[in-house]
């Protein structure tokens, strides 16, 4: 008998010629699945790189307007010391100038207080003296 007649070698072919098929087979699978892997983690480091990217952009804008916004309340606060400076500065010498009225008046009216009790002391002999006299 031929190898090839004997109906257990033509079972055997078959099932090596299978065996190939699904070998390829399997081969073509792991390929296809490495490459849509490959394209997968390609379009997700894509995506990656634009999501950062536009948070990137994002918060440069928005740091550029915490600075504006930081610059407009530094000079609104510079503005505010220059104002309070300004008014401390008007009230300081209206203190000084009360201050100095107050001692001119306090003085002056120091010796009108001494005046007054003269003029007291005064009265008070002229009505001894008149009594003297009368009596």
């Amino acid at each position: 008998m031929t190898p090839s007649n004997d109906p257990v070698e033509q079972t055997l072919d078959r099932l090596a010629k299978m065996s190939e098929q699904l070998t390829r087979a399997s081969e073509e699978q792991a390929r296809r699945f490495d490459r849509q892997a490959k394209e997968l983690l390609d379009r997700t480091e894509t995506a990656t790189e634009r999501a950062l990217e536009r948070i990137e952009k994002e918060l440069r804008q928005q740091i550029a307007a915490l600075k504006r916004e930081l610059g407009q309340l530094e000079r609104r606060a510079q503005a505010a010391r220059k104002e309070v400076a300004k008014r401390t500065a008007a009230r300081r010498p209206a203190k000084k100038t009360t201050a100095k009225k107050t001692t001119k008046k306090a003085a002056k009216k120091a010796p009108a207080k001494k005046t007054t009790a003269k003029k007291t002391t005064a009265k008070k002999t002229t009505k001894k003296a008149a009594k003297k006299r009368a009596a």
